[in-house]
């Protein structure tokens, strides 16, 4: 029997594929070091090494150009917090939780362009605001975190009495309470130790149970 040989993309594909890709490379880099606002498309241009022509010719401006770098960077800060492959590799719902807060935080301290798209920068804050796949990754996120919740309530590792839906509503207010100090130059130093002792008071409160009370929850 005849095989058919594998379909191959056209080269001038690859090369139109390859120019956006160097485009949206040189455009985090340029909003990165100068900020959305100082980043002018003859300097993205110039990082990518092709004319402005050329860039106008894949992206309508700068502004489309700063939702396909946006989308790129949420897209891989949901990779390294990923919570469903979290909990297939954790023992218990609370440290597969905790372990997308850490991997979450780190990526945003480590990544230039995160920290970036992040500061107080009126036209991203625009956008951020006004994109469907921000709102999209935060709900599904939010749900995420209400299944694991009541995976803990069903196998007793969370309170019985805990609301899932609360529960995460504030472990989201948790992290963006961090992200926020974390880009504020007179903020606290959000270090690993500051992290861990958030969850710890979120997982496990500040008073000493009662004698007797479970409800469900490890000592």
């Amino acid at each position: 029997m005849q095989q058919t040989a594998p379909q191959v993309p056209p080269p001038r594909v690859d090369r139109a594929e390859r120019t956006r890709r160097r485009i949206l490379e040189a455009a985090s880099q340029c909003f990165s070091s100068a900020g959305y606002a100082k980043c002018t498309v003859e300097a993205i241009a110039g990082r990518a090494g092709v004319s402005k022509g050329i860039v106008y010719h894949h992206f309508n401006g700068k502004e489309q150009i700063l939702e396909r770098v946006l989308g790129l960077t949420l897209a891989e800060w949901s990779e390294v917090s990923n919570l469903d492959e979290t909990l297939a590799r954790e023992a218990g719902v609370l440290e597969a939780i905790a372990d997308v807060q850490r991997k979450a935080i780190a990526f945003a301290r480590e990544n230039p362009m995160a920290r970036s798209l992040l500061q107080i920068d009126h036209q991203v804050l625009v956008t951020v605001a006004g994109s469907r796949e921000v709102r999209e990754s935060i709900e599904r996120h939010r749900q995420n975190l209400v299944v694991a919740l009541r995976l803990g309530i069903d196998s007793g590792e969370v309170r019985s009495a805990i609301d899932p839906e609360r529960a995460a509503d504030i472990l989201h207010v948790h992290f963006m309470g961090l992200i926020d100090q974390l880009l504020d130059p007179k903020g606290l130093e959000v270090t690993a130790e500051l992290v861990d002792c958030g969850l710890d008071i979120l997982f496990h409160g500040m008073a000493t149970r009662p004698t007797g009370q479970t409800d469900g929850a490890k000592p």
